[in-house]
């Protein structure tokens, strides 16, 4: 399935005219003209603005309504993301109601002050009227009773002229001034001056609030335009199978990596059960010799089935029930016993075979040289083959490569996926023989001739593939799982912050020493130590020993398939018969462009290398 890429469209903002102020210095309020056709124009401005803000609250609502609407349909917990969108527009709403609040309230304040400065200069009309009264009854007196003078000449001029009413006039605003600021009920001046300043901010502060109502407004539609596109996103993604890639949201559930990872736990505890009790592990799905992972796969099938049109992520036991099928369907195993006769000469077929010696790291309480049918153990001569599911009886004669050996030893063999092991004199060459797969075949002679019972357990690790195959998913379904599973879908969505960590810190370590002895001291290292003490900066503190490492990450479902491979990745290896979890002996960090870093030997240290794929036994990644 192709995800279509929507057209990027810019985005216009429509608005209505905007009302055109001057900036008044110093504090840059918007100066209103008074009167005439100006004021008007302004006004009407201003109501074709009030307007406006109601359409575009109607618009808001209805997008958020409708967008939450198309969110919620045929997904669970689509009521819950209908009443956020809503939310969001009840602020938007609430916004709106306060602006719509402050323009009211300058427009009741701008009525008083009119009403008032009418009063005012009818008032001071009045008194100029008496005065100019007064003046003319007191010069009309003096020309009547002849006591004109010099001086009262220069005074009726001044009379005359104005200038003596005016002064008159301007005391009286003065007091009128004082008296508007003189204590009220006990107050004095400073505390009336303080309330007149905060009403003028109270005033300035709702005329600004009117003023930027409409940008802001634009800018809270913006985002909350953009809060429903990314509802909308996350439930689109959050109700799909590529919810798995992103964080969890807080719903209060365990992720499904974390239930499916305790299934495989349990699973995989049974596997190594059956290992211990000596059966022969084999399985249905393996690539080089490595058995593949298929966690990835049973988690996607989960996901396209059950997590397309409503949450997958909700691990209730719903989900938890459903995620247990499909693992069911995916990972199980049959045990069955089977008894053959195969004659002198006959193939015995392709076995695992390894070599040991009578040290101690092989053979450990049983290191001196004594088989267990009592005879003294001789390169060339004796084999052992498992002690509880052997391949062949006791003293039977094996041709392994053009030479014939004798069984005479056992050992915990098939715990570790070995069939025959080779004797040898020393310690390297069993070394140097390591772990093969060859034909082996009984030798001649009627005494050679054996009955053999074998039990043996297949584990079934079904890929997508297999699924795909069995033709129980629907043609979109399997279009969809076939994506899901692509490579560039997880190169897109995968991310390992902390492997790429211990990937730097492992090349910053290539040069410093090998020791076993010293393996805890700074600048030196052994194959696993290295690992161990990488892991721990990281916060993830693993076993000390190689193998013990490998059974951890097997026991906690921690394998990856060799093209999943991403930097600080696990590569377990194993070179000799060792007793340990599948003869585990060696581990090295993958730093990415098949490349590799580990603590080799004495002779080369800690060393980056290619990439070797012989002799693995899997790959594992601590962080997951």
């Amino acid at each position: 399935m192709k995800i279509k890429k929507v057209e990027e469209k810019g985005m216009k903002l429509h608005t209505k005219d905007k009302v055109k102020v001057r900036m008044h210095e110093p504090f840059g309020i918007p100066k209103l003209v008074k009167g005439g056709k100006t004021k008007i124009a302004v006004e009407r401005k201003m109501n074709r603005l009030s307007d406006s803000i109601k359409i575009k609250n109607i618009r808001l609502k209805t997008l958020a309504y409708t967008g939450a609407k198309m969110a919620a349909e045929g997904m669970e917990g689509g009521e819950e993301l209908r009443e956020s969108v809503e939310l969001m527009a009840v602020g938007a709403a609430s916004i709106v109601g306060t602006t719509k609040k402050a323009s009211n309230l300058y427009r009741k304040k701008k009525q008083e002050r009119r009403i008032k400065r009418d009063k005012r200069d009818s008032k001071v009309h009045s008194e100029r009227e008496h005065t100019k009264a007064t003046s003319k009854a007191k010069s009309s007196g003096k020309e009547k009773d002849g006591k004109s003078g010099k001086g009262d000449t220069k005074k009726g001029k001044e009379n005359k002229s104005g200038s003596g009413g005016s002064s008159f006039v301007k005391s009286r605003m003065i007091e009128s001034f004082l008296e508007k600021f003189r204590l009220e009920e006990g107050g004095d001046f400073i505390s009336s001056v303080t309330k007149a300043s905060k009403e003028a901010v109270v005033f300035l502060t709702q005329r600004a609030a009117m003023l930027m109502a409409p940008y802001a407004l634009g800018l809270f539609g913006m985002v909350a335009l953009a809060g429903v596109i990314v509802v909308a996103i996350l439930s689109v993604i959050y109700n799909s199978p590529l919810a798995v890639f992103f964080p969890m949201p807080d719903t209060g559930y365990d992720h499904p990596k974390t239930v499916l990872s305790e299934y495989y736990k349990e699973f995989n505890r049974e596997i190594i059960t059956l290992e211990e009790q000596g059966n022969v592990i084999t399985y249905q799905n393996m690539e080089n010799g490595v058995a593949v992972s298929n966690y990835n796969d049973t988690l996607m099938v989960y996901m396209v089935l059950y997590g397309t049109g409503q949450s997958g992520l909700v691990m209730d036991d719903t989900g938890k029930a459903n995620l247990k099928k499909v693992f069911d369907e995916m990972n199980y195993y049959d045990t069955s016993e089977t008894t053959m006769t195969i004659p002198a000469g006959a193939s015995l077929g392709e076995l695992v075979v390894t070599g040991y010696c009578a040290c101690s790291i092989c053979c450990g309480e049983y290191a001196n040289g004594i088989t267990a049918s009592g005879t003294v153990a001789t390169a060339n001569r004796t084999i052992a083959v498992d002690a509880y599911n052997p391949i062949v009886p006791m003293g039977t004669q094996v041709v392994i490569e053009g030479n014939t050996y004798t069984v005479e030893d056992t050992g915990d063999l098939n715990a570790h996926g070995t069939d025959i092991d080779l004797y040898y004199a020393t310690h390297q060459e069993a070394l140097n023989w390591g772990k093969r797969t060859v034909e082996c075949f009984l030798a001649e002679g009627d005494e050679n001739e054996v009955e053999v019972t074998t039990n043996a357990t297949v584990v079934h690790n079904l890929t997508y593939e297999d699924v795909i195959s069995a033709g129980s998913l629907s043609e979109e379904q399997e279009e969809l799982l076939a994506e899901m599973m692509s490579d560039e879908t997880w190169n897109v969505y995968y991310s390992n912050a902390g492997g790429q960590a211990v990937a730097d810190m492992a090349r910053t370590k290539i040069g410093c020493h090998y020791s076993q002895e010293r393996r805890m001291e700074e600048g030196y290292y052994d194959c696993s130590s290295f690992v161990y003490r990488l892991y721990k900066e990281i916060g993830i503190e693993l076993p000390l020993i190689a193998s013990d490492q490998g059974k951890y990450c097997y026991e906690n479902a921690m394998l990856v398939n060799k093209e999943e491979l991403q930097p600080g990745d696990l590569i377990f290896y194993s070179y000799e018969v060792n007793n340990q979890f599948r003869n585990i002996s060696h581990v090295a960090i993958y730093v990415g462009d098949g490349k590799m870093v580990h603590a080799a030997n004495t002779d080369r240290g800690v060393v980056e290398d290619d990439l070797r794929t012989e002799s693995v036994v899997f790959y594992a990644r601590p962080c997951q």
